[in-house]
């Protein structure tokens, strides 16, 4: 039997799974799903046709399945779903899409820390990690594995590739490859996300493979599509460098690339600055 605390409100069509607690002064408004064994802290909001998982924690504060902050909506049927065993923070807001019949989607083991914002129409994927104060615009894909650090912003139908890291409180607004790891205003490339693929058990050899292929893909002797062919015939049975290539392929706003730094050739030592401090191109 679900544990609903009397203070809550509870709309009659909402259909609540076996042992769901539901704390104090929550609402879960009509058309609202929660899977059995979730858990609901006080002060939540479960907006209209929302669908939670199974095993799903969700702390104080937290707005889930609002309606899209969109200037277009006007009230379209829609819904926001979020997979089975996430865990939803104090204050995240999860917005429902835009588009009647449109959905915001969470995945499973996901993880939403504080103040975290998803919009209206986002993709999160299973195991990502949006961390304090991220942001995600409308329309916006994490993909699996995924982490957005603290205070970062993902700009409107940007992508974030499987694995890949994006720093603290930078500005994405070109789409991120699979298993890197990105940071700055904008938020470009910086390498391998190698600590990210360490901790998910990959192994060594296929860290360096992956090394090999972001070493040809940001090569800036050729085109960025000369350089995806090449790595086709050069890694043509790896599946690490299939899903590279097939993320940039699909990028519909480009692909974020490294800052290229400028070149030193004869240094004035009485008034060049520090070699930390060379300005990149």
């Amino acid at each position: 039997m679900p544990r609903i605390h009397p203070s809550a409100i509870v709309h009659p069509s909402a259909q609540i799974g076996e042992g769901v607690r539901i704390g104090p002064y929550t609402i879960v408004e009509a058309g609202v799903r929660i899977g059995e064994g979730s858990e609901i802290g006080a002060h939540v909001t479960l907006g209209e046709r929302l669908i939670l998982g199974r095993e799903v924690k969700v702390f104080n504060y937290a707005c889930l399945g609002t309606a899209s902050q969109d200037k277009k909506h006007r009230g379209e049927p829609s819904r926001a779903e979020i997979g089975d065993r996430t865990t939803i923070r104090e204050f995240v807001t999860v917005n429902r899409a835009t588009r009647a019949g449109g959905e915001t989607r969470v995945g499973a083991d996901a993880l939403l820390m504080a103040y975290a914002h998803v919009a209206h129409e986002c993709v999160v994927g299973d195991g990502a990690v949006l961390v304090n104060g991220a942001t995600l615009g409308g329309e916006v894909v994490v993909e699996p594995g995924a982490i957005v650090s603290g205070l970062a912003c993902v700009h409107q139908f940007c992508r974030i590739g499987r694995g890949a890291l994006v720093g603290a409180g930078s500005k994405v607004t070109l789409d991120i490859p699979p298993y890197v790891l990105a940071d700055g205003h904008p938020a470009r490339p910086h390498g391998p996300n190698v600590v990210g693929l360490r901790r998910r058990g990959v192994e060594a050899a296929a860290i360096l493979e992956i090394r090999r292929v972001y070493r040809q893909l940001f090569d800036r002797g050729r085109r960025l599509a000369d350089n995806l062919d090449l790595i086709e015939d050069e890694f043509a049975d790896s599946v690490w460098a299939r899903q590279i290539v097939e993320f940039c392929r699909g990028s519909r706003r480009g692909v974020a690339r490294p800052r290229l730094r400028a070149a030193v050739t004869e240094l004035d030592w009485e008034s060049a600055p520090p070699w930390e401090e060379a300005v990149e191109a």
